[in-house]
Formats: structure tokens, sequence, C-alpha cells
């Protein structure tokens, strides 16, 4: 079926309004070019027929083809023209089709209209109706349609499939038609206030690929660099998801949400997890999590659970480093991993306009940059979350409506917020300092208090002033997620950190009065090893980050982050500022790890024993730990930490290196079958032996006689027979346990893609109405 060229009446200015769930979706309101996409895709839904798309200029006027099925070998083809008004209230006339009619005696003549659709956004009357089919008719279509608004809203709201093909129908409704009450009112709040952002959204091959990979595998990754896009796809796949009754959404901000969250008795939970490892720095505490984690999302996932996780690039591959064996295996071999990154000239385009059509600037704004957009949309790291700002006027002040400034601000979108929120009040800047000193958010009812008073002594203004300022950046810098005031996108914060890197009043400020934990997992000592988009503290104030390090409290979460810090974040001279002043730091308890060489209490002991200020009672006690790890939790990761090493007096170490030969080493074929005997089958079978293989390496690395090489060959045949075995059983299990859960609406059809490249020579630009 051919889709012919689309034509747009000029529309007279229109007023925004919301619209009731049984009202008309505002299909006036999304452009020609997105109609045109919405047309194709309503026909390919409701008639199961795949559909084959050109573009204007590509194919001599014609858009979309697709074939409709008939009785007898050969397959007619039919002709859809597509016809699209910004007027809310115009209605089809009859002389709509008279610029047509030359194209359909044609199309008539070449055997490609037996039928003809005429669809548009426009009301159609039945009297209008009837007459254009008997003009087609005259003209020798077979079988005319006219298919008007009402038509096409209904077959929108009855397909939650066409739904997940073109979403951004979603934020042309109200809200109740999509989200009930079934959503926990955090997940519920959170959705809220996405939905207004949900109509300018545009499905691109990142969005396809995600609900494949979830369909496919239960769970997904998106990687991609701020502003790419993540959490709007993450987002929009939680809203499909919401639609099935016996579902739940729950939109986390951390592993231990989800272990909190996950009910093995409810298997119709979708899960969002937005920033996974971290939202600007990397979490360490969160890689630890999620490395206990992943087995019950492994677990999670057979019971017909769902997961959605996005990150930073930089910030997974860190993550991913630390977790070495312990990731989840769709994300170590990237089959469950989608990078947001490259879009095509087309959906940039289409991003663009919807941002700067449905954003707050004026009509004059709109058409003074009209003729500048095809260039943004062609900048090669074009990024939807820049887009967005193009639609707000409190980013684009000062902006100079050239396509050298607007290409720039595409370009260089870290640099021109930094100046934006430079710019910006100091008051509205105390409102965002107040909000950054909050990681994780500020809650009016709930917030460090004196850290709370350290912004307010910092820029003179009253807490009360400064909690006044939060309406008036809502929405642009920031977001009410339930009860917590949140920064809009985690690149406010980003600017800020770069702000207050200029201003060591600031910092000095900052670090007498932020929380802990946004000191412990944002910040980074001048000296040592850098970390990207970390706040880095100078060493003018190393003592005074050393007093807050001093006044951390005592609670086994915060002594791990503690640990940490002090393991890899604090320089050389704030460390052993640390362990004079505060002896006691070093004898706190905290969470074990999973491998204790990634141990950060352990890792901070052998610092300290590197430096000769480590306690002899807590060397001894270390040595311990080591040698229990090795004999009989068969751990010995900490082989390669050479600093952790020597936590271990020589002679110990050489007893340890003999006992692994002459003890634990005969025992391994029995530890082999052990280990079978209690495996977790929702893990992958070859996981359960890694560290006995590891073992095994220590030890043939440091013995090579005959009979030692005889019993670690026997050993590996033994995790062979046992790992077969396991998949074995896992096969049983597997099957026994299918997943029930219907998650099909969020499943899309792959479509051919077309790859980034230069902008498409059309026709007519999707610019064309931006201004109307």
């Amino acid at each position: 079926m051919t889709v012919e060229s689309v034509q747009i009446e000029l529309p007279a200015p229109r007023e925004r309004q919301a619209h009731g769930p049984w009202s008309d979706l505002a299909l006036h309101t999304i452009g020609w070019r997105a109609f045109q996409d919405l047309c194709s895709q309503v026909c390919e839904v409701v008639l199961g027929r795949p559909v084959e798309i050109f573009r204007e200029a590509q194919d001599g006027g014609q858009d979309a083809v697709f074939l409709i099925p008939a009785e007898i070998d050969a397959l007619p083809i039919g002709t859809v023209q597509c016809k699209h008004t910004s007027d809310a209230s115009k209605a089809l006339k009859l002389s709509d089709l008279t610029a047509e009619i030359d194209h359909v005696a044609e199309l008539v003549e070449a055997g490609q209209a037996d039928t003809y659709a005429f669809m548009t956004n426009m009301s159609v009357d039945a009297p209008v109706a009837a007459a254009m089919r008997a003009r087609l008719h005259a003209l020798g279509v077979r079988k005319p349609h006219i298919i008007g608004r009402q038509h096409i809203v209904r077959v929108i709201r009855s397909s939650a499939r066409l739904r997940a093909l073109v979403p951004q129908v979603y934020g042309l409704g109200d809200l109740t038609s999509i989200v009930d009450e079934r959503l926990s009112e955090q997940s519920r709040a959170l959705l809220d206030s996405w939905i207004p952002k949900l109509r300018t959204y545009v499905p691109t091959k990142s969005h396809r690929d995600a609900v494949n990979a979830i369909s496919d595998h239960g769970v997904v990754l998106l990687l991609g660099n701020p502003s790419s896009g993540k959490s709007a796809i993450g987002a929009i796949v939680s809203t499909i998801a919401s639609e099935n009754p016996a579902n739940t959404v729950l939109a986390l901000t951390s592993p231990r949400d989800f272990e909190a969250g996950w009910n093995p008795n409810d298997p119709g939970r979708f899960f969002w997890i937005d920033d996974a490892f971290g939202s600007n720095v990397l979490r360490d505490d969160y890689v630890q999590d999620w490395a206990s984690a992943f087995s019950k999302l492994r677990a999670a996932i057979k019971h017909g659970n769902r997961f959605l996780l996005t990150s930073r690039k930089h910030i997974y591959e860190a993550a991913r480093r630390r977790l070495g064996q312990r990731n989840l295996a769709q994300f170590a071999d990237g089959s469950a991993v989608v990078d947001v990154g490259e879009l095509t000239f087309e959906e940039k385009a289409q991003i663009l306009y919807n941002h700067v059509n449905f954003g707050e600037q004026s009509q004059s704004w709109r058409s003074s940059v009209k003729p500048h957009l095809p260039a943004v949309a062609a900048v090669r790291d074009f990024l939807p979350g820049i887009a967005e700002r193009l639609g707000d006027p409190n980013f684009t002040k000062g902006l100079a409506p050239r396509e050298s400034s607007l290409v720039r601000f595409m370009q260089e979108p870290t640099e021109h917020l930094i100046d934006t929120v430079s710019a910006l009040d100091d008051q509205l800047q105390a409102a965002l300092i107040l909000v950054y000193v909050h990681q994780a958010g500020f809650d009016p009812s709930d917030y460090d208090v004196p850290a709370a008073q350290a912004v307010a002594d910092l820029t003179g203004y009253s807490l009360t002033k400064i909690q006044d300022c939060f309406t008036e950046l809502k929405g642009s810098f920031l977001k009410l997620s339930g009860s917590k005031w949140t920064f809009a996108h985690p690149t406010i914060s980003d600017a800020l950190t770069e702000i207050l890197r200029q201003k060591p009043h600031m910092m000095a400020a900052l670090i007498r009065g932020a929380t802990i934990d946004t000191i412990l997992s944002s910040f980074t000592c001048e000296n040592s090893p850098l970390i990207r988009d970390a706040l880095v503290i100078p060493t003018t104030l190393d003592d005074a980050l050393v007093a807050r390090l001093g006044r951390t409290p005592d609670e086994w979460h915060r002594n791990w982050m503690l640990f940490h810090f002090l393991s890899y974040r604090a320089s050389e001279s704030v460390f052993a500022k640390a362990i004079q002043q505060f002896p006691d730091l070093l004898r706190r308890a905290c969470w074990h790890t999973d491998l204790i060489g990634n141990d950060p209490r352990l890792n901070a002991h052998a610092r300290a024993h590197h430096q000769a200020v480590l306690p002899d009672d807590l060397r001894l006690e270390a040595a311990d730990s080591l040698e229990a790890a090795a004999l009989t939790d068969l751990d010995t990761s900490f082989f390669d930490e050479e600093n952790m090493l020597a936590l271990i007096p020589p002679s110990r170490l050489i007893g340890l290196g003999l006992a692994l030969r002459a003890k634990v080493l005969p025992s391994l074929v029995e530890r082999a079958d052990e280990i079978a005997e209690g495996v977790d089958l929702d893990e992958e079978p070859d996981s359960h032996f890694k560290k006995l293989l590891g073992v095994l390496d220590r030890i043939e690395a440091t013995t090579g006689d005959p009979e030692t090489t005889s019993m670690i060959d026997d050993t590996r045949d033994r995790v062979k027979q046992s790992v077969k075995a396991i998949e074995e059983r896992k096969r049983e299990h597997d099957d026994s346990s299918e997943d029930e859960t219907d998650w099909t609406h969020i499943v899309t059809q792959k479509k051919e893609e077309s790859s980034p490249s230069a902008p498409v020579t059309t026709k007519r630009s999707v610019f064309d109405d931006v201004d109307k």
C-alpha cells in the first residue's frame, strides 16, 4: 500500500490543553512527520502486514507502502494518503480530495489503488465520508476508506502494541487512562513527572532494542552518555509495562531497593532502576550490592519479573571491571546491553522538532531558529536531553538565534549549562546547592540539619527563603520525586561540580556541611587517582576533610563507604592524618565482600601497614582473615594484591602455600561434589566453581611436581563433570518453571534500520510547521 505526500493546513495559533481519558488525543500537536509515521504504524498493527516506508523525496511523492493479503495468488497493492492539520477544530471537506484526483487516477491505472485509504487527524462527518468514497469509486478504486481522527484515536486506545510502537501518544491523554492505582505511590509520582514529557518522545532503534532485550532476556541495561535519553526510554517502557493489570511497576534507585522490593510470590513486577551504579560517579557500595543481588535478580527473572537498568557508559565500565566474574551473564556478554548513543538524522530531527514544538519558547523565537534546526539535528554528538533544553527558555537566555550559536549549544552542552547555572540569581543557586549537598534528594520534612545550615551560612539566605525557590526551579532545574526535591537531570549536578571547583570558599563550606554520604561517594582528594565527574578536594582543605571523616557515624554501611574512601580516594596525606588523629577508625566493623581481595576494610589495613601505622593486633587479625579465606572459603583473590599479601608475615605466608598443597588440594574433589549438591539452579553452572578453580591456578603456578599436576587434572575433570550435571538439572528446573507472565504488550516489531548518516535530502523539512 502506498502512502502519498502528506499535506498540511496552515493552522491558526493553537492553545495547548490537557486531554481527558475519553477525549480525543491531541494529534494536531505532533507535526506532519510524526503523524505520517503514526498512520503507517496504525496500518501495520490493524492489518497485520509489513509496512515498507519510502520518504517523500525518494519515491515520486509516495511515503509508505504495504501489502494487503488477498485470496488470490497475487497481492494487490493499496495506497494510503495522509493529511495532517495543526488545527484541532478542523473538519474534513470533500474539496480536500481535489488535489489528489490526478494521483489517484495514475495509481489506479498502475494497479496500485485497488484499495485506497484516506487518513487524517481531522474529524470526519458521515456525509462527507460517503461523498469521498463515491468519488473514489468513480475513479476506479474498488475499496475506498476514509479514516478520520475518531477512528485513529479508537485504534490507539484499543492497542497496547500500537502504543508501544508509537509511545509519544502517551503524552497526549490524561494519565489516568494509562497508569492506575496499582502502582506504588512513589513510582506513580515518578511516572507522573514523566508523563508531560512523553508526548515529545520519539521511538528509536535503541527503544526497540531495549524492548526486544527485555522480551528475550527479561533484563536490559541501557548505556549512554549524559542526556542521551536513557531515562526517557526507561520511563516509556515502564509506562507500557504498567498497562497489564497483572503487573506492578517499581521505580527504584539502588540494588538494595530491589532486594527489599522483590517478592517471589509476585511474578508480575517490572523494576526500573535508573543510574543503577551511581548517578554522577561510580557508587562502590552499589557495585558491592549488585555483586550479591544479581543472583536474586536471576531468580526474579525466572519467576516472571522484568528489569530495566540504566547507567552512564564510563560508570558502568568502571563497575564492570570491579564486578569481574560476579557480573550478570547477560551484561558480561553484551546480549542484554543497549547503547543508546547512535541516532539517525531523521530520529534526531523528529526529537528536536518535538522538543521545540512542545516547549515553552515563543512563536517568534521558534520562527527565528527554524532555518537553523536542521544544522542542529546534524550535529554528530546530538543529545536528546540537550534538545529538550532548546525548548525551555530558562536554558536559552542570551542564546543568539544564529546557526553557529545553536550548533555550539548542542556541541558544548556542559559549558553552556555551567554558564546558565552561573547566571542564575544567587538565591536560586543556593537552592541548587542545597539539593547538591543532599545527594539522595532534599526532603523538607527530613533533611540533614548541619548540611542545610552550612548552605544557609555559605549563601547568606535563610533556609526558608532557599526552599521558596524550589517551585520556581521545578520543571527546568529541579523535580519533585515523591517528597524529595532532586535535580531534573544529573547533568545539573555535573555543572555544579564544575562551578564549585572554581570557588574554594564554597568548597570549604561544603566539606564542613555536605552530608557524609555525599563526601564519601562523590568527592575525591587531590593527588589521588582521578575519578571522572567527582568533585576534587584541594590539599588546602585536607584538615577540614579529615575532621569530617573522623565524625563519620559508626554504622556498617557508612563504615564500608569510609574504608573504601580511605583505600582508594584519600591522598597519602589525608590517609596518614586520618589514621593519626582517629586511630580507632581502623577498628570499625563493616560488611564483608564476596571476594576478600576487594574488601575495603582489609585494603585500608593494607595501606596502613604499608605506611607502618597499622597496630600489630590488627595486622594479625587481618592475616587470620586472609588465611581463613584461602583455606576454608577457597578465596585466593588477595594473592594479586601485593600490599594485602604483605599483611601475612613471611613465615606464615610460606606455611599458607604449603597448606594449600598438602591439605586443600587433596580435598578439592570432595569439595567439588559438595558444591554441586548445594548449587542454586538460578545461577550459571560454572559460576559455583570459580573460587575452587582459582585455588588450582594458584597451586599450579607455584608447584610443578607430577603428583600435584595429576591431582590438579583430576580435580578439573571432576569440576567439568559437575558442571555438565548441573546444566542438565538447570534445564529441567527451567522447563518446570516456565515464565507464565504476559509481557507481550511491550514487544515491538523488528524493522529495517537505517544507519546513522548525514541528513536525507527531502522536498520538505520536518521543521516546516514547528512555528505554527
